[in-house]
């Protein structure tokens, strides 16, 4: 049945006129059936040929399982913050069929720029087995990103040479400072983040009481950031912040210079996705570090234990644009890739490279951690040899033992220029706080700032949105 509508698709959009100065739709598609769809993506640019093998590898599978020729061009951003260039590529105008986002897409959506999935997920098979529980509750509440990939918990991640040279088991709010403090004591540095604490939050929240984003205190829901839970966590990084335990540098660190820290020796711990990221820095703490891999450990326990996963929205992902003139093909792309057939070549990459098949077993070679899929990492797809390794696997089972749902909504268009102020008011605070520029009393004064910038409204509006 699929066929046959993907079939009528193309000859739908083959018979389409070529008027004068054309449109979109009829300059895209040839006259064999070809549909051109233009494709961004992070890190996904045709400037490297195994991306553009990979997209022309995909084609061909797609037109084999289902009929549908695609000619899929892949769109390069310039180099820079991917979101904000995305951004700025987008507001010129410049609108690819099929979009990765990392940040920056709720203002994209606003504007009616992209697709609403819900209808296309409802029908679909294929998506309706690879979706988790929390994936569709977050297009239940956002429609316009799909990311199938296990929960992006930043789980904590210590140098396993560093790790057995303090030869404990870790687990309280105790048994990590004692730990940081040792790795401090040997001439390292205890844990570094990104510019903001956002990394070390997930191992650290729970243990001081912060459950979720709006938490009830007191028969009203307060944002959890202006909470005295929240004072007593800045009170524990600016004490680790003033022993040298975390990174004085961590305010102008980013990911690329984090992960030099940890492969270079400078720093024991760092909190990073779980599943095959982890396979990624193990590989190279090996080739930097001799005999170290990466030891990964529970979140802090405290008041609580556990990591905090949003379902409000996908964080990042994928989108369709709405002014496609291709949205089913689009669509079409997402899906199988998506599927078995899909997964098997977006999960293990090349064969002679990436994996080899000998007497119909497959084998992955040395250069299997070079690989990552490119785009769907469906959590219930199963792979014909094991794809992650132990740390790995480690951390996807503690993400899954440890994750609960967060308390939080979706901020309405007309709150959210309130809402990024407040954030950004809050990141001030916090540095400053922990940095030891201000005194800790200066919470207070942040608390007072945040509700008298908008704070109250958007606390009114959490009374009537959440139960």
């Amino acid at each position: 049945m699929k066929r046959i509508c993907v079939s009528l698709l193309v000859v739908m959009l083959s018979a389409i006129p070529l008027f004068a100065g054309g449109n979109q739709e009829s300059s895209d598609v040839a006259a064999d059936g070809v549909i051109k769809l233009r494709l961004v993506g992070k890190d996904n640019s045709p400037t490297e040929q195994i991306n553009v093998d990979h997209i022309n590898r995909i084609e061909k599978a797609i037109y084999e399982k289902e009929g549908l020729k695609l000619d899929i061009e892949l769109v390069r951003v310039p180099e820079g913050s991917y979101a904000e260039k995305l951004n700025l590529m987008i507001m010129s105008g410049d609108i690819p069929d099929i979009i990765y986002f990392q940040g920056n897409d709720q203002a994209i959506a606003n504007q009616g720029i992209l697709e609403n999935l819900r209808p296309w997920i409802a029908t679909s098979e294929i998506m309706q087995k690879a979706m988790l529980d929390f994936n569709k509750k977050r297009i239940e509440s956002y429609p316009y990103l799909l990311w199938l990939a296990p929960p992006r918990i930043r789980v904590p991640m210590v140098r396993s040479d560093w790790y057995e040279a303090y030869g404990k088991d870790v687990e309280s709010l105790d048994d990590y400072y004692d730990m940081l403090t040792f790795f401090t004591e040997q001439g390292g540095i205890g844990l570094t983040d990104t510019g903001n604490t956002d990394r070390i939050d997930y191992v650290f929240n729970r243990a001081f009481g912060i459950t979720s984003t709006w938490m009830k205190q007191e028969g009203s829901w307060v944002y959890s950031r202006v909470t005295d839970e929240e004072k007593a966590k800045l009170a524990f990084y600016r004490k680790l912040y003033a022993e040298g335990i975390l990174d004085p540098e961590y305010i102008t660190t980013k990911w690329d210079t984090m992960e030099d820290k940890l492969y270079t020796g400078q720093v024991g711990m760092i909190a990073s996705s779980a599943g095959t990221v982890v396979d990624i820095y193990e590989s190279k703490m090996t080739k930097s570090a001799a005999d170290s891999g990466l030891t990964i450990l529970p979140p802090a326990k405290g008041v609580d234990q556990g990591f905090t996963v949003d379902v409000t929205k996908e964080s990042r992902g994928w989108a369709i644009s709405a002014g496609s003139k291709h949205k089913e093909a689009a669509w079409a792309f997402l899906e199988f890739m998506a599927s078995d057939d899909g997964q098997m070549l977006d999960r293990l990459g090349f064969e002679g490279i990436h994996y080899t098949v000998e007497d119909g077993t497959i084998k992955l070679t040395d250069r299997f951690n070079e690989w990552w899929p490119r785009y769907h990492e469906v959590v219930g797809w199963k792979s014909p040899v094991p794809l992650l390794g132990e740390s790995a696997q480690k951390s996807l089972d503690i993400a899954v033992e440890y994750t609960k749902e967060d308390i939080n909504f979706l901020i309405p268009k007309e709150l959210a220029p309130s809402w990024d102020a407040l954030q950004n008011l809050y990141r001030e605070y916090a540095f400053k706080l922990i940095s030891g520029e201000y005194p800790m009393d200066r919470f207070d004064d942040f608390v007072k700032e945040w509700y008298r910038l908008g704070g109250d409204r958007l606390t009114e509006y959490a009374q009537t949105v959440l139960q």
